[in-house]
């Protein structure tokens, strides 16, 4: 109600207010207050009337310039305060470009309603600025601004003015210089210094440059004594000393810049807390409403200290605050790190991970599962169970654990040819507590004999001499460890008589990722488990075991001590009531080349080889299996070998021809090539291999020669007529005559003769035939030794027909002899040249060699019998069987030049035709002879 009435109040206020304005002289702003630094600029003033229409102008004016610099006009403010006051206090604020010290400034201002205005209040700024100085001074800015810097100087007395090493002055008046710097970068803890030097010295003023404050995320909480509160500074702001970040917290004054503690109990339920945070350059307000009893961090626990203290436990006690009331569940956290003491150098063991443990005012807790003889530091912090805040501050302190009996000894023996044990178990200088020795004992279980021999706690092997002993008896050994509170279970094993291994194969293991993975075949005897021994081939005392469980047939080994390269034999036994051997193993955890070469290596000639031989390489410098060699050779004609076999020693070359050879010989592991070992041999050139050569191609050249000899003499008609046929030598009879260098043909009457065609003729006869007779291609001519012979040829079978018996010809020709009459053909003279046309191609075909008759002169003529017209010429494709039969008759003619024609001469069954020779000139023979001459050549 009374609210409303208030606001009812407020309204007839506003409008009396206004309607009171109206047509009144306005009231003039009084109590004016300004305040200026550096650049900025402040008002504040008060006025008793008030209303949302007033307005206020205001003018900012330099000396002696009646041009306000800035003009501006404001709104009126009311707030609610205000209302129950007669005044109304006003704030402007302003900006300058210039510094405001640099020069003289006013500030005026009136009431404005429409447009009635009231008179100017005015109040000065500052008044002129003293001279010889530099504005502003010691200001802060902010970092990325533009600013401006004056100097003040007596007139026309500036020499130079700069800002670290800027200089660009503008003279605003006759002694104040103006210097424009922007985009300033943060300075350092003593600022940035400007100069201005001038005739009489040089002045200057200091610059700070940086950043608002940044402070977020705060957050509080209790410890029930008091109440701390922290936050997030941000960025850092670069102002230092007398410009530094200012905070408090609900009004009090805070000593640390990202933290503040108000002394106190909480107060409970929600409660609000508010951070301020300023520097010159800005503020920064922070508030968090919480219940702090959601944000207890508890004190650090007080009087911590140990109760009781055993082998394996130890009770830990403390107490809290006495002004706290702790009656609400408390969870506490507990570190236990193993740390180094002055009792020797014992190895260090793990740390526990941190346990936890809680209840209601917590002040007392039991560890268990202690280290004997172990040195403990104890760190423990607490916090609230419910709602769980934070942890507290660490409390600490440390102890020892007391000794206690010693861990059975990892035994483990072995037997040589020898008839020695070498019993070795894995070292225990600290077991429960430091020890004092070991007892060793073994004992003949064959015939009761028993010995004992004590061994310092430093050493973890000795050597037992079986001496008289069989060394086929079974021994029981036995190791105990003893420290000050007493000894430890035995350790036992049985070793039965004539244990070795030389027996079983050994098969070959790969190591991967730096250990030996490891199976076996399961054993039904086995009672206590496995055991898997290894060693260095090379250093058998260094040995190492690993115990397997029974049930378990399989293993990884790893050691320390495993070297890449070196071989390492592996054994697997089988404990029963006493040791059996299972397997044997050898492998490298990773292989490498070769360290050395071959050893020995040498080169030798048997007969016609060349044999490579080497030695072994050391097994020490094997360092991974061999698993073969490589040969190779410096001369093309000899192919590298690859012998795949490692126990190979050597190499056999064939024949390889005399020369000088270099052969390297590298051997190789599952990696790579080792290093290569060389070695050259000279075969010289055997003289007798030379000779023996020789006499045996000449031997060779020799028979085949003989035997090509005799082939040719048994073939030589066949091979003379095949490559060097006979040509018949043409006779001259005197059937011819020749008259003033004529050749005339007479030709006496014969009788025709039937002659028979032998159709079947012998293929291979005939093809030898074609062959030697065969004709010119087509567009070519006649070779003239081809007509000679064929003429030839058939005249001498025509005269030997007439002059020699019927069984003496061929049987074709034969049959033809016995006709009555006979054909004779007789040669008066022949002279250089005969030409007689043997054959006549079939119609179709033109004969090329028939081609040279239009050439011969005019006065030769053919003649052709009168019953075989130019029509019924025979076929051409039995002319090689077709006799020819000529027959000659003297001629009486008187002209020689002239030829007449002669009678027909022969008559033959089937059609053919009988060439007629014809006389020539001699003259025009001898040119006809020439031309054929070097038409042939």
């Amino acid at each position: 109600m009374c609210s409303r009435l208030l606001w009812v109040l407020c309204v007839l206020l506003q409008v009396l207010g206004h309607v009171c304005l109206i047509g009144q002289e306005l009231p003039v702003p009084y109590e004016l207050k300004v305040n200026a630094a550096g650049w900025s600029l402040s008002l504040t003033w008060k006025s008793h009337l008030y209303s949302k229409t007033l307005l206020y102008e205001v003018q900012v004016l330099q000396e002696d310039n009646s041009v306000p610099v800035h003009h501006e006009v404001l709104r009126n403010t009311v707030n609610q305060d205000a209302m129950s006051q007669t005044f109304t206090v006003h704030h402007w604020e302003w900006i300058s470009y210039l510094p405001l010290n640099c020069i003289s400034h006013s500030v005026r201002i009136r009431s404005q309603f429409e447009s009635q205005t009231s008179q100017w209040r005015a109040i000065t700024v500052t008044d002129t600025p003293e001279e010889r100085n530099v504005y502003p001074t010691d200001s802060v800015v902010l970092v990325g601004s533009q600013v401006s810097f004056c100097c003040v100087v007596q007139k026309e007395d500036l020499i130079s003015f700069n800002f670290e090493h800027l200089k660009n002055e503008t003279w605003i008046r006759k002694n104040v210089a103006v210097i424009d710097v922007q985009y300033l970068n943060a300075t350092r803890r003593s600022g940035n210094n400007i100069h201005c030097k001038t005739s009489q010295g040089t002045i200057g003023s200091t610059v700070f440059v940086g950043y608002p404050p940044d402070d977020h995320d705060l957050q509080c909480q209790t410890d029930l004594q008091s109440v701390t509160c922290f936050w997030n500074i941000g960025r850092i702001t670069d102002l230092f000393g007398l410009r530094k970040t200012i905070y408090t917290l609900n009004g009090s004054k805070c000593t640390k810049s990202n933290q503040c503690n108000l002394r106190g109990h909480p107060p409970s339920g929600e409660s609000t807390w508010t951070l301020v945070a300023e520097n010159p350059l800005g503020r920064v307000v922070l508030n968090q409403t919480v219940d702090l009893s959601h944000r207890v961090v508890l004190q650090a626990p007080q009087q911590l200290k140990i109760l009781e203290r055993t082998s394996r436990n130890a009770s830990v006690s403390w107490n809290w605050n006495m002004s706290m009331d702790v009656n609400f569940g408390v969870q506490c956290e507990v570190h236990l790190n193993c740390i180094k003491d002055d009792r020797g150098d014992r190895p260090l063991p793990t740390s526990p991970p941190p346990r936890r443990y809680s209840g209601v005012g917590l002040s007392r807790l039991l560890l268990e599962d202690l280290l004997p003889d172990t040195m403990y530091e104890l760190k423990m912090h607490c916090g609230k169970l419910e709602n769980f805040w934070n942890w507290s501050s660490c409390s600490s302190t440390s102890f020892r654990t007391t000794e206690y009996y010693p861990d059975t000894p990892d035994l483990w023996v072995q037997r040589d040819s020898n008839n020695t044990l070498y019993v070795m178990w894995k070292p225990l200088s600290w077991s429960n507590g430091w020890l004092t020795e070991y007892k060793v004992t073994w004992k003949n279980l064959t015939d009761g004999m028993e010995q004992t021999r004590k061994v310092e706690p430093s050493y973890h092997t000795t050597d037992i001499n079986l001496g008289e002993h069989s060394p086929h008896h079974t021994v029981m050994v036995t190791v105990t460890a003893s420290n000050s509170v007493g000894s430890s279970s035995p350790a036992v094993i049985i070793v039965p008589g004539g244990l070795g291994d030389h027996m079983l194969a050994i098969s070959r293991v790969t190591g991967t990722d730096g250990g030996f993975e490891l199976s076996w075949s399961p054993h039904n005897g086995t009672t206590c488990g496995y055991v898997v021994e290894w060693h260095p081939a090379d250093i058998k005392k260094d040995v190492e075991w690993l115990k397997v469980p029974a049930g378990q047939t399989h293993a990884r080994i790893e050691s320390a001590s495993f070297v890449a390269g070196k071989k390492y034999n592996l054994t697997i036994y089988n404990c029963q009531a006493s040791l059996e051997l299972l397997e044997r193993k050898e492998g490298y955890i990773q292989e490498l080349v070769p360290a050395a070469p071959v050893q020995d290596l040498t080169v030798t000639t048997k007969r016609t080889d060349t044999v490579l031989s080497w030695g072994r390489i050391p097994p020490q410098s094997h360092r991974g299996f061999i698993r073969g060699y490589i040969i190779r050779c410096d001369s093309p004609d000899v192919k590298e070998v690859n012998i795949t076999d490692p126990d190979a020693l050597e190499y056999r070359f064939l024949g390889l021809l005399p020369n000088t050879y270099k052969f390297t010989v590298t051997a190789y592991t599952q990696i790579g090539e080792g290093a290569p070992k060389e070695v050259s041999i000279n075969i010289p050139i055997d003289a007798h291999k030379v000779l023996m050569m020789i006499f045996i191609t000449i031997a060779f050249i020799s028979f085949f020669l003989i035997i090509v000899t005799i082939v040719c003499y048994r073939y030589r008609r066949w091979l003379k007529f095949m490559f060097h046929s006979e040509v018949p030598k043409p006779k001259i009879t005197s059937e011819w005559t020749t008259e003033k260098g004529a050749l005339l043909m007479v030709t006496k009457p014969c009788i025709h003769d039937q002659l028979h065609i032998v159709e079947k003729q012998d293929k291979t006869a005939k093809l030898k035939l074609n062959r030697e007779m065969s004709f010119p291609e087509e567009g070519q001519y006649a070779p003239l030794q081809f007509l000679e012979s064929y003429m030839l040829g058939l005249s001498d079978q025509l005269r030997a027909r007439s002059t020699h018996s019927p069984e003496s010809l061929p049987s074709s020709l034969a049959q033809s002899s016995k006709s009555p009459g006979s054909n004779e053909v007789t040669y008066t003279k022949i002279q250089n040249f005969l030409e007689v046309s043997p054959y006549r191609p079939e119609p179709q075909m033109k004969a090329p060699y028939l081609e040279i008759l239009p050439t011969l002169p005019k006065t030769m003529d053919s003649y052709f019998p009168q019953s075989a017209s130019q029509e019924d010429r025979p076929p051409a494709e039995d002319h090689l069987t077709r006799p020819v039969c000529t027959s000659s008759s003297p001629s009486s003619h008187p002209n020689l030049s002239s030829h007449s024609a002669p009678s027909p001469c022969c008559a033959i069954s089937n059609p053919t035709y009988c060439p007629t020779l014809t006389t020539l000139k001699t003259e025009k023979m001898i040119k006809m002879t020439d031309r054929i001459d070097s038409m042939s050549v």
